[in-house]
């Protein structure tokens, strides 16, 4: 398995975004795969916020995607987020959602951010095996999420 940038891999926005948006788009309102297709080309950036990386395969084909975003949940100042970490379920289980957090936590380490947070609803565990901790748990968006945290 390879993580790369998107950029590198710009064929693979369409895939991307299709992802997110049959995951996600219910905590968007009023947003498209349109629009969600050009704000992952917005992140297609190395060397600052945002970045979408992206995990592939020995024959290239991709396993995953995860995002290092500056404002993911709407309202809270803190900055920035880990987000739109996706795996397929057929490739679950595998490591690639770990490989994929662990890549996102050194981008931010690189670009100089002392804290990451994310947001979840089903993958608490996940991130609490990868050293993330717990701070609240809140409603959002007709969601109970959990905001998590993880000094870097």
């Amino acid at each position: 398995m390879r993580i790369v940038p998107l950029v590198e891999r710009p064929e693979l926005v369409d895939q991307v975004a299709a992802w997110g948006f049959a995951e996600w788009g219910h905590f968007n309102p009023g947003q498209t795969l349109q629009s969600r297709t050009a704000e992952i080309r917005e992140g297609m950036n190395v060397d600052r916020v945002p970045i979408v990386l992206v995990a592939l395969d020995d024959a290239s084909a991709m396993l995953g995607t995860a995002s290092l975003l500056f404002d993911d949940l709407e309202g809270d100042p803190r900055n920035p987020w880990l987000a739109s970490v996706f795996v397929p379920v057929g490739r679950r289980g595998k490591g690639v959602a770990s490989a994929l957090v662990t890549a996102i936590e050194v981008a931010a380490r690189r670009l100089g951010y002392p804290m990451l947070y994310l947001y979840t609803t089903s993958a608490s565990r996940l991130y609490a095996g990868l050293g993330w901790r717990a701070l609240e748990r809140r409603d959002y968006r007709g969601e109970h999420i959990q905001v998590m945290d993880k000094a870097l």
